[in-house]
């Protein structure tokens, strides 16, 4: 319900696909591994270690690609910068901290709700309209959820004894 509430928010088009579509897609699917290899170590690693070697990877892989057009910022957008690193941070911090507590199929359809509560804050702080779609595909997304929380969680099977 959550992921058929995100498309109709989204509404994706059906012409033609953009190479920036395919790059959205591989993100997804990346990010999809990302929960799954975060949740395994969750078993043997605390999540500050955790965060850190995610950090220092993600830097790495990203200075690649930035020293081809690195430029200094303005000393005036610094502290956004610093403001975005921290709040990047704390999210990864929160996912691998959730995920140490929940199961990953707990956990990832919850994620869902950036989708409405963006589009919440758009109308909040930049007077957007929220459509029928909007409403409706945030109203399959809560209730996703709920029934996602409401489900039993799968008992061991009883082993026989003679």
């Amino acid at each position: 319900l959550g992921l058929i509430g995100v498309v109709i928010i989204v509404r994706p088009g059906v012409g033609s696909v953009d190479p920036g579509h395919l790059v959205v897609l591989g993100a997804a699917m990346c990010f999809g591994v990302s929960v799954v290899m975060v949740k395994s170590l969750t078993r043997t690693d605390s999540v500050v270690r955790i965060i850190f070697w995610m950090l220092i990877i993600q830097s790495v892989v990203g200075l690649v690609p930035a020293l081809y057009v690195w430029r200094m910022p303005a000393v005036e957008l610094w502290p956004s910068i610093f403001v975005v690193a921290f709040t990047g941070m704390s999210s990864h911090f929160c996912m691998a901290r959730a995920l140490s507590h929940a199961d990953a199929t707990v956990i990832s359809p919850m994620d869902f709700l950036r989708v409405p509560l963006s589009a919440l804050i758009g109308w909040l702080l930049y007077s957007e309209q929220i459509d029928v779609f909007t409403a409706g595909g945030a109203a399959l997304i809560l209730a996703g959820n709920l029934l996602n929380l409401q489900r039993k969680a799968p008992q061991p099977a009883e082993v026989a004894t003679s």
